[in-house]
């Protein structure tokens, strides 16, 4: 067995000792920045006007999943509708949880709901829509008017998430003494498409989450839209994690988390990290789903607690509200546009991440801000013959 490979099967025999531990007490709702964030930015009370339900509406994503797997379920009548609801103190509140009960214990961080599965053929797909809108400053060139753009977010809600499909052979075979390699945790609501449209209402860029990073495609560039103008979007098999659609199976490079070793992997500058795998997708089937609307600051968003069941092992309790997406500093919407715009093998993108990252995710945004609006200049005006950079 090469070294490598010894150092995995010790990581995960760690992992297998660390299932021996006491389930967390709080999860990652808990980090340090967020309750500034949201005490400097407060979630909306309200649902979309009917103006904003339409562009919602007209520019929803079309969504394929793998054959054999479950398309997006109604958070609240397919998963919250079965299960027990448990107070911070670990005290049983409820077997009957509406989205009233749920919503009375959101700002409880040691809350937890646990989900019971009901007969999987009796779901009802939705998807979930909110509109946002954000303004981006490219400070390097003087101009401070910026350019406003709305973002359109449709998060599809799974029963549960799984590890990567790239999880095969003897690191599968591994992990499934740990737990169900589909049912890693329960619950899957961070899966969402973010439709960036301009001033005029053209969408620009979509972005995806994938795992714990966010991924910014240009239309144009690395993304085309059908006629329809809906963004077609492959569903990975087991993890649920969202990719622009290819035609046929597909391994889409992957980690669990973008630090130096993973960018550099995903960017395709270095190997594949020590613990990680890919994802595949092999889309069958589009689903057929209903778009709803919630307040930004309904549990589904903002619950501090688990939303799913707390479990032994490092990352396989339940989420807290989709809102908790990604680290506080990244929460602003021009970061998160800006830091998930790269390339794989652009050098450029590269070498701006490495020298950005004293200054964290913030830093490498800034320093893509100026790459970004030229390529979105560049895509808006295509007989001027401008290069993208």
């Amino acid at each position: 067995m090469k070294w490598r490979h010894l150092l995995q099967v010790i990581f995960l025999a760690l992992l297998i000792l660390a299932a021996a531990s006491a389930a967390p007490e709080t999860n990652f709702s808990q980090h340090p920045g967020f309750s500034r964030y949201f005490a400097d930015n407060p979630p909306a009370t309200t649902t979309p006007n009917l103006e904003q339900r339409t562009l919602l509406s007209r520019h929803r994503p079309r969504i394929l999943v793998p054959g054999d797997q479950s398309g997006p379920i109604d958070f609240y009548r397919d998963y919250i509708a079965h299960g027990s609801l448990y107070d911070g103190q670990g005290e049983w509140v409820s077997s009957v949880v509406t989205p009233e009960l749920l919503n009375r214990f959101k700002g409880d961080p040691r809350a937890e709901f646990r989900h019971l599965p009901s007969n999987p053929g009796s779901t009802n797909p939705v998807v979930y829509a909110r509109i946002d809108r954000a303004t981006l400053n490219d400070s390097s060139s003087g101009e401070g008017a910026g350019k406003s753009f709305v973002f359109l977010t449709y998060h599809a809600v799974f029963r549960h998430s799984g590890l990567p499909g790239g999880f095969i052979g003897w690191k599968a075979a591994l992990l499934g003494l740990l737990g169900d390699l589909r049912d890693w945790h329960q619950l899957d609501h961070y899966t969402a498409v973010t439709v960036v449209l301009d001033a005029k209402e053209t969408p620009v860029a979509v972005m995806l989450q994938q795992h714990n990073y966010l991924r910014t495609h240009l239309v144009g560039e690395a993304i085309e839209l059908p006629p329809d103008g809906r963004v077609v979007i492959d569903v990975a098999a087991r993890s649920n994690e969202l990719y622009r659609h290819l035609q046929g199976r597909h391994r889409r490079r992957a980690v669990r988390f973008a630090d130096r070793d993973g960018m550099a992997y995903l960017m395709g500058f270095n190997r594949q990290p020590l613990i990680a795998a890919d994802d595949v997708t092999d889309s069958a089937r589009e689903v057929e789903y209903a778009l709803e609307f919630l307040p930004p600051d309904d549990a589904f968003y903002m619950f501090q607690g688990f939303l799913g069941e707390r479990r032994l092992l490092p990352g396989r309790s339940g989420p807290p509200g989709a809102s908790y997406n990604t680290l506080p500093e990244m929460k602003p919407l021009d970061v998160q546009l800006l830091s998930g715009y790269w390339r794989e093998g652009n050098a450029g993108d590269w070498q701006r991440y490495r020298d950005a990252r004293g200054e964290g995710e913030a830093g490498f945004a800034a320093a893509q801000a100026p790459v970004f609006l030229h390529n979105l200049g560049c895509l808006a005006d295509r007989p001027s013959g401008c290069r993208l950079r």
